[in-house]
């Protein structure tokens, strides 16, 4: 992390819009400070109290993906049934605003979706503290369907801005909506009925230490995993895969049964939700972050039950700014010396898990599989390091090289305190996924050897290797500045940024994180002047200076 405060004063940059990478934008509404006319559309309350009693059941079940949300059917049309607002310069603004009570999130189905070139989309929630990223051109579809991720709360806002200039119609057509009624925060109808850290005490977070002979790994391929939303009210685990050829194919390795009245057409993706400050394996809360390095849209590729798997592959590329990594893999079907999960139990935020007594091979039910060696299968005493839970469903297995070997399948291990019970996991084998069949579409070596070359490993490939570590411009947006009381921050790329806030003499006043995609900084205790802030990305150490100006 570099230090040297002369740097303040003479290499100040200016950093450009946020706008200027990926496409992001904040809405037109926020930018021109519209004060809306739309009145919410009202949905009767939902009776969750049969729904979460049957939670405690299918909780324990990782043959299951994890539910946290109801389907809501609806047909809206956001031309016909939103507000249109027209600006002096002839844009237009299409608002429509739905609130599910009680919901703890919301997310949109689309069944039309179609966004002409220069029109934008944006969801955010009713106190706009969480915005989606920007929907345009890039995210249709041929089958025109999509789905987003959530934003919190109980409102939704769904805007469409279109200038002036664009003559082509837009076609945005709901068909539903998920009410998340866990996921997010304490929800008090049910006892222990939680989201965010509703995973088990003896879960340790992916930044927590599992060993000097996996932890430089473990950093590249934690950028790898995926929470997966599948548009359904369920969720899973899943990872995104590199292949020989290394061209960057979005391909998503997960579960097949997460497949299960699910449509990869209304999934959505996040990478990177990793806890700033771990927790490791005590009953603390992990602190959250809030970040939008979210995809939407999927194409099923190939999946079979004999190995548990199902293959995707987005459609869109990655940004090439992302931060998130091609898992390697490895087809040889050899026993690991030790294997590693990284998953989303519960939906939370990402954990690990470490066996070091080494998995075996085992037919379950037909389904070929690692075994976990547990107390009630193998005769083993499961994870030595945490745990698995449902949501894990389809994460993925690495052996000791830091390479995938299968996907979770179902098991009997769980937490008891903080304190996993010593039981079994079982994961369908990569290798028998790899020649399941004798068609592409039940099998993966198509898909992830696509010239044949008839390579057994893959190594992981980092995304951003091409990107220079300085370049931390057309990532952040900063503003107002001037400032008066508070200062946002618009992070579309880096899971890790720190900063430090300094007077023009060098003395430092602040430190803290901006890790989120939305941060605000309160500047209303600091005197007129000017100051500087420094944002360091604590990944690579790359860093950045801006000139702040504070005036009232």
């Amino acid at each position: 992390m570099k230090k040297v405060l002369l740097y303040f004063f003479f290499f100040a940059i200016i950093i450009s819009s946020y706008a200027q990478d990926g496409g992001n934008y904040l809405p037109v509404s926020w930018e021109q400070n519209i004060q809306t006319r739309t009145t919410p559309i009202v949905l009767p309350p939902i009776d969750l109290y049969e729904i979460q009693q049957q939670d405690l059941i299918n909780d324990r079940d990782k043959s299951l993906p994890w539910r946290y949300g109801v389907e809501r059917s609806l047909q809206l049309d956001i031309k016909e049934e939103g507000t249109l607002i027209e600006l002096p310069n002839g844009d237009k603004i299409w608002q429509l605003a739905i609130q599910s009570p009680r919901a703890i999130s919301l997310s949109v189905n689309f069944d039309q979706f179609y966004i002409p070139d220069g029109g934008r989309l944006h969801l955010f929630n009713d106190d706009r503290t969480d915005v989606s990223k920007t929907y345009s051109k890039a995210t249709n579809r041929p089958n025109k369907r999509l789905g987003s991720w959530f934003v919190m709360g109980d409102i939704i806002w769904i805007e469409y801005y279109q200038p002036a200039f664009v003559t082509e119609e837009a076609s945005l057509k709901i068909e539903g909506l998920i009410h998340g009624y866990r996921l997010g925060k304490i929800n008090s109808l049910v006892e222990g009925m939680r989201g965010l850290n509703d995973s088990g005490d003896c879960n340790y977070d992916v930044n927590c230490s599992i060993g000097a002979d996996f932890d430089s790994k473990k950093d590249l391929v934690k950028k790898a995993v995926t929470l997966l939303n599948l548009g359904n009210g369920y969720l899973c685990s899943a990872a995104l895969m590199n292949n020989t050829a290394q061209d960057k194919t979005p391909y998503l390795l997960t579960g097949n049964h997460c497949l299960e009245n699910s449509d990869p057409a209304l999934w959505s993706i996040r990478f990177n939700w990793v806890s700033p400050d771990p927790v490791c394996g005590t009953a603390d809360n992990s602190e959250d972050i809030q970040s939008n390095f979210t995809m939407s849209g999927a194409e099923l590729r190939a999946n079979n039950n004999e190995s548990d798997f199902a293959l995707v592959e987005l459609y869109n590329r990655i940004p090439g700014s992302w931060d998130v990594t091609f898992a390697g893999w490895d087809n040889t079907d050899d026993l690991p010396v030790f294997e590693v999960g990284i998953h989303h139990p519960n939906g939370d935020i990402m954990k690990i898990c470490r066996d070091d007594s080494g998995a075996i091979k085992e037919n379950a039910n037909g389904t070929e599989v690692w075994l976990i060696k547990g107390v009630s299968v193998g005769n083993g005493d499961g994870w030595e390091i945490g745990t698995t839970e449902s949501g894990s469903s389809g994460s993925p297995l690495f052996n000791e090289e830091g390479r995938i070997i299968g996907q979770l399948y179902a098991g009997q291990s769980f937490c008891e305190g903080t304190q996993n019970n010593g039981d079994y996991d079982i994961y369908g084998r990569f290798a028998v996924s790899w020649a399941a069949a004798s068609d592409p579409q039940s099998r993966l070596m198509d898909w992830l050897d696509p010239a044949g070359t008839g390579q057994t490993t893959m190594d992981s490939m980092q995304n951003i290797l091409s990107v220079p570590d300085i370049e931390l411009t057309g990532q952040l947006q900063i503003y107002p500045n001037p400032a008066s009381t508070e200062i946002t921050i618009m992070n579309s790329r880096y899971p890790n940024l720190v900063y430090r806030f300094y007077t023009v003499t060098g003395k430092q006043l602040s430190i803290g994180s901006f890790s989120n995609t939305m941060n605000t900084f309160n500047v209303e205790s600091y005197a007129r002047g000017i100051y500087f802030l420094h944002l360091i990305d604590e990944d690579s150490g790359a860093d950045i200076t801006k000139k702040i100006i504070i005036n009232r």
